[in-house]
């Protein structure tokens, strides 16, 4: 099966290598810690600690527990940011050292671009002052609520502390944030506006007021007896996604610039599509045209056949009104691809999960192994009898491509496709 879009739209449009990740996930900090922890089926959800959470109907979220972040900053510069920026930063920073490119870009820093984006920004920092606010005054309210609130300033201030100072960027599409940072940083590179990118996105919605708006919604699971079970993408008894937190980046490079400095690439980004559903604010086209065409998109940008991909790493949030639908899409265009549901582990960290979802599949291609889908014990009646990766990690021999879907509240459709150097 093709992408079906005219041969002129087809591939022949350049693909960007990846040469270094970082990550910061409720399954561990650190790409290394957070590939491992995946390939063992490791469930980062568990009791929320970060606030009280008696009075809410769920008690549970990922948590990224053993981040601090003074490995990547001082503490002055900690209490200036919030969590959502820490994360940001310290993704950016390992990604940058994995890549060896430090010192390229003191170097050569308007050569260098950052495109972090995040879906909500410093929501943490906005509940607190209002707090501030209203219980002592305006005159209580700190000086750096704004430089902390706004969501531009983990790209912001990524590029002070590594001074990059090419373009930088802050994409906001709600759970399609990460894919769309990766396919901007793909942009910039194809377009020739920078050499290298930093490319990824943060988010820390743990915070009561989060918690309340998505319990309202009744998006959440509220399993609290069992967290570790509560994500449980494409099974009859799932019962909403579990929240978490997090943060990932990728270093982009061209092929060019990569050859030149002797980079040993993880993986290339190939190409991307996008399309938005324009049916309803929370819920996906119930066929899921919308991801479909975004699906069929990123195979013809890339130059790819859908036989050609062999691994989806699905946005399956373990909601009824998303994982139906999203069978649906992928059993039309690539029924014979291995399917993995990663947020059975991470959970859903919204404007950041596409990030590090894009890493495993750069992980997974490198190391020919798919990682698995938890928690997967009866396929839902809503969901296509695909070809799921359950349980245990799958050898992947020959893995040449793989794509990455991610899918936003607004309707916004984002798939990365993948291939091996």
């Amino acid at each position: 099966m093709t992408a079906e879009l005219p041969e002129e739209n087809r591939g022949g449009n350049g693909h960007a290598l990846i040469t270094g990740t970082g990550a910061v996930t409720p399954i561990g900090t650190g790409t290394d810690n957070f590939w491992d922890a995946a390939l063992h089926g490791k469930s980062g959800i568990g009791e929320i600690t970060l606030f009280d959470p008696s009075p809410f109907p769920s008690h549970i979220a990922g948590e990224c527990s053993d981040f601090d972040p003074t490995d990547f900053m001082s503490k002055k510069e900690a209490r200036r940011m919030d969590r959502y920026a820490q994360f940001g930063i310290a993704a950016g920073i390992q990604a940058a050292h994995s890549a060896g490119i430090v010192d390229l870009i003191r170097e050569r820093p308007e050569r260098v671009a950052i495109v972090i984006g995040s879906g909500i920004g410093g929501l943490s920092t906005w509940e607190r002052e209002c707090r501030v606010l209203n219980e002592r005054g305006p005159g209580r309210v700190s000086p750096f609520l704004i430089t902390m609130m706004v969501p531009n300033m983990a790209a912001g201030q990524l590029a002070i502390m590594l001074g990059a100072t090419g373009p930088t960027q802050c994409p906001v599409l709600a759970c399609a944030t990460g894919g769309e940072a990766i396919a901007e940083g793909l942009e910039l590179i194809r377009r020739g506006d920078a050499d290298v990118v930093i490319a990824g996105s943060a988010e820390a919605p743990i915070t009561p007021l989060s918690m309340a708006g998505f319990c309202a919604i009744r998006a959440i699971s509220t399993r609290n007896d069992e967290p570790h079970r509560a994500s449980r993408p494409f099974d009859a008894d799932r019962d909403g996604f579990a929240m978490s937190e997090g943060a990932g980046a990728v270093v982009l490079e061209s092929p060019e610039h990569a050859e030149r400095r002797g980079a040993e690439p993880i993986a290339a980004v190939a190409g991307y599509g996008r399309s938005t559903d324009a049916y309803h604010v929370t819920a996906p086209d119930e066929q899921g045209r919308g991801v479909e065409r975004a699906m069929r998109l990123a195979l013809a940008d890339a130059g790819l056949e859908a036989g050609d991909v062999g691994h989806v790493n699905a946005h399956a949030t373990s909601t009824p009104t998303g994982d139906g639908p999203e069978t649906k899409a992928i059993a039309r265009v690539m029924p014979q691809a291995a399917v993995s549901a990663t947020k059975s582990m991470t959970g859903h960290s919204f404007g950041a999960v596409g990030a590090t979802e894009g890493i495993m599949c750069a992980l997974a291609l490198k190391h020919e192994v798919l990682p698995p889908t938890i928690n997967l014990e009866n396929l839902a009646e809503d969901c296509e009898k695909l070809n799921y990766v359950e349980d245990e990690p799958r050898e992947a021999p020959g893995l040449k491509a793989a794509i990455s879907n991610s899918m936003g509240f607004g309707g916004h459709n984002l798939v990365v496709a993948f291939t091996t150097v």
